[in-house]
């Protein structure tokens, strides 16, 4: 697992050459074969409602909703009940730039994926709280989960298969709190973590629906993380294995059961070409509604359309105020701000910090790896060589310690919303000498990119020495205005003022370069 160690920090400030992000050119040409596939994506919010489920839930709601926003899960039962149609040529697609090692999307200007941030916002799931396997038990939790069991006896006795409508309508009108936990269990079971027996209400997650119910949060982000991530892997290992054969894939279509529509929600979001016409959100819906009963632009090609929107790709989407009736989070700041951390740390530094930190996700059946050092600029820090965490999943349990591993940074930086985010000239060189297997979304930057590139860089250096610095680079100081541009040429490479030692950083100093690091970085690039 990642060094727990006191002395791994978060954060680190240092001095580096930067650069505007330059992008590179795809070539993954051996995978177009899988514009002709066929899958089923049964997880989550999908065209295919449940009947009533939206009744149940505004019945409940005024019972119950003080006990779901207790439990972190108000939102994620709200947006529950949008539907959503999915866009499978959409999600194909990003999978076949998916690398497994990394669990990131390979696209042509550098990495991106579906982060923790992603699941808060758009789910609207919790990234603190018990793990998923392992709720705290209680007298009261245990005589619940024995008396929601025998109901499940009661009704496979009668029904012999335990599906979904046959709960809902045995459970619906009860009144009582064995109603409020079925209702969670098929919540669970249907919206958030399907089993392989889609249909099916999962018995595993009686436990934590008994938690909910008892407004115990219980962290479902790093769990239906976990379980995207693991049906991307399985969606790209399909992808190869269907391009190098000619099996008919119609005697076996894969099921994936994870949430998909959240990779396709990802994309809406930063990628404008193809984003359809979003439906207005009304006051105090989460941010899904957006996307309720909104259809795919059939005109648009997602392929050419992720590997042409280099310029247009936004990076941090939920830091844009332009969505009418969403409030922005607050750590979504119009200035960059330093906060205390440490172990007693509050919920909301805590929050950000589990977003932005390398560690494991614990999920019902898998434990996956979670690196957004990897794709720093989606939290508004400038993009470094990653570093290599040192993962060892043997159990869930050593997942979740990491997970679920204290705070040790004294300090921890939130970068401003307007800011706009650049790479260091060592990531440069780093990215175009990565060599990706064309069934790994091979990607490199152009020869005449990298040429382009070096000569800015070269021009700089020479001007720098003429100037008469020791170093052989100028020290600039690049400040952002209130509109978040620079005010130096963007096409320069800059260095930043200098570093900060972590234990005894000014708070009033915001002109070093913020990079966002694993807790433990085993290798670094000089």
């Amino acid at each position: 697992m990642v060094d727990s160690s006191e002395d791994a920090l978060i954060m680190e400030e240092r001095e580096e050459l930067m650069l505007p992000f330059l992008p590179s050119i795809p070539n993954i040409q051996e995978l177009r074969r899988s514009t002709s596939l066929k899958v089923q994506f049964r997880g989550g919010v999908s065209v295919s409602h449940l009947k009533k489920w939206a009744i149940w839930v505004n019945k409940l709601k005024p019972l119950y909703q003080e006990k779901w926003k207790k439990a972190g899960i108000f939102e994620a039962i709200t947006a529950s009940t949008f539907k959503i149609y999915l866009h499978n040529d959409l999600i194909i697609a990003l999978a076949e730039r998916w690398c497994a090692e990394t669990n990131t999307f390979i696209l042509p200007w550098g990495e991106a994926t579906v982060t923790l941030e992603d699941m808060a916002v758009l789910g609207g799931y919790s990234v603190l709280g018990h793990c998923v396997l392992n709720p705290i038990k209680t007298k009261e939790s245990v005589e619940m989960e024995k008396t929601i069991r025998e109901a499940y006896k009661v009704i496979r006795a009668r029904k012999k298969n335990v599906t979904q409508p046959v709960w809902m309508e045995h459970f619906t009108g009860k009144g009582d709190h064995l109603e409020h936990v079925a209702f969670l269990t098929l919540w669970l079971s249907r919206y958030v973590l399907p089993s392989r027996s889609y249909f099916k209400v999962h018995g595993a997650l009686f436990p934590v629906a008994i938690h909910l119910s008892q407004g115990i949060p219980v962290a479902l982000a790093p769990a239906v993380l976990a379980s995207i991530y693991r049906d991307l892997r399985l969606l790209k290992q399909f992808i190869i294995s269907s391009a190098s054969s000619r099996c008919n894939q119609d005697k076996s279509d894969p099921l994936f059961r994870a949430p998909l529509q959240f990779v396709q929600l990802w994309a809406w979001e930063r990628f404008s070409s193809l984003q359809p016409k979003p439906s207005i959100i009304c006051s105090g819906e989460p941010r899904l509604a957006r996307w309720h009963n909104v259809k795919k632009i059939n005109c648009v090609d997602p392929r050419s359309a992720i590997d042409s929107e280099t310029d247009l790709f936004l990076w941090r989407p939920y830091a844009i105020d332009t969505v009418k009736n969403w409030d922005i989070n607050k750590f979504y700041k119009e200035r960059e701000a330093y906060v205390v951390a440490g172990p007693k740390v509050g919920r909301e530094i805590l929050i950000f910090a589990r977003r932005i930190r390398a560690s494991e996700l614990v999920g019902m059946d898998c434990v996956e790896k979670y690196l957004p050092h990897r794709v720093s600029m989606q939290f508004g820090f400038d993009q470094d060589v990653p570093g290599c965490a040192n993962h060892t999943s043997d159990t869930p349990k050593i997942a979740w310690s990491n997970y679920d591993r204290p705070i040790t940074d004294d300090m921890l930086y939130i970068p401003s919303r307007l800011f706009e985010s650049d790479i260091t000239r060592r990531y440069l060189k780093w990215w175009k000498n990565q060599k990706f297997a064309p069934e790994d979304a091979l990607k490199h930057v152009t020869k005449g990119e990298q040429s382009k590139a070096l000569e800015r860089m070269n021009a700089s250096e020479e001007a720098n020495k003429r100037k008469g610095n020791s170093n052989g680079v100028e020290t600039i100081e690049r400040n952002k205005s209130s509109s978040g541009k620079s005010d130096v040429d963007g096409d320069a490479p800059f260095v930043v003022k200098g570093i900060v030692p972590h234990e005894s950083k000014d708070n009033n100093d915001t002109s070093g370069r913020k990079l966002n690091f694993p807790n433990s970085l085993i290798r670094t690039s000089k």
